[in-house]
């Protein structure tokens, strides 16, 4: 999926039940709904035309009409789009040449999706404070903790002090020691992981920015946040293992090295070149 109808999937289970009526009809009628005005649509949908208006707005657009406009667009669109086959329909049956093109497939239009829906001006204040921090603690357990663990490492090549430890208990011990000038980055994609928020609920006693990076929707997480850098809903949060979704949290992490290290080129150029000299498993 992608463009509008991807949009109402992704915020699908935040929806109040009015809302959650008229996006179900949207994505099970798209044709027959960009020809009906808002009063049909919440007819049609057993719901409240205020209902229409209300998740035109969470979607971001600034009207039901734009909604629709938007959804005509990509039903009348003339791209075809990949065939999608959920990870779920594979069985003993499927060749490995299958499950290859699926996967591939899969992750490619999970990340192509992420382009539109993170928040840049979130993401340009989440690097400002990121830079201006006199300490970075980074959360995450499971799959969001081996992005954490990625993100410290390209903050420390940067010169930055960031810490991260596998430990939860050691996780909510650093954010008590937070202060003001302090940054806490916690990633769950579930946004309900319970170590994870204990994290979070101690850095804001702590009176540091709190940075969540979690799926789109609102979550517990989120509302804990200052700033709040959203992935897709790529994958159930009941499942066999993280895939999508841990792309989704590590493009996040790229994105904010690679705006850091183009913005404060001259600052860490040397420090780079330096660690790699270090490092470098050649003799001389």
């Amino acid at each position: 999926m992608s463009g509008c109808l991807y949009g109402i999937k992704q915020y699908l289970p935040s929806l109040a039940a009015s809302e959650r009526k008229i996006a179900e009809y949207l994505m099970a009628n798209p044709m027959q709904a960009v020809s009906l005005g808002v009063m049909q649509i919440a007819q049609s949908a057993g719901s409240s035309s205020s209902a229409c208006i209300r998740l035109a707005e969470h979607l971001g657009y600034s009207g039901y009409s734009s909604l629709r406009m938007a959804l005509a667009k990509e039903v009348f669109s003339s791209e075809k789009k990949p065939h999608e086959v959920p990870l779920s329909q594979i069985t003993e049956q499927t060749t490995t040449r299958e499950i290859v093109h699926l996967v591939v497939t899969s992750t490619s239009e999970s990340i192509k999706e992420n382009e539109f829906r993170l928040d840049t001006k979130a993401l340009d204040s989440v690097v400002d404070a990121i830079i201006h921090a006199n300490h970075l603690v980074i959360s995450g357990v499971g799959a969001s903790g081996i992005v954490a663990a990625d993100f410290q490492q390209k903050l420390t090549r940067l010169g930055l002090h960031a810490v991260y430890t596998t430990d939860s208990d050691m996780q909510i011990v650093e954010a008590c020691a937070l202060s003001k000038q302090d940054v806490l980055v916690a990633f769950s994609y579930s946004g309900e992981t319970t170590s994870v928020l204990k994290v979070a609920r101690e850095a804001k006693k702590s009176g540091a920015v709190v940075v969540a990076v979690t799926r789109i929707g609102g979550n517990s997480l989120s509302r804990l946040a200052d700033w709040t850098l959203c992935v897709g809903n790529s994958e159930s949060l009941f499942r066999e293992g993280a895939t999508l979704s841990r792309f989704g949290q590590l493009l996040v992490v790229d994105l904010i090295y690679t705006i850091i290290l183009v913005r404060f080129h001259s600052k860490v150029n040397e420090l780079l070149k330096r660690s790699w000299d270090a490092v470098a498993h050649v003799s001389g």
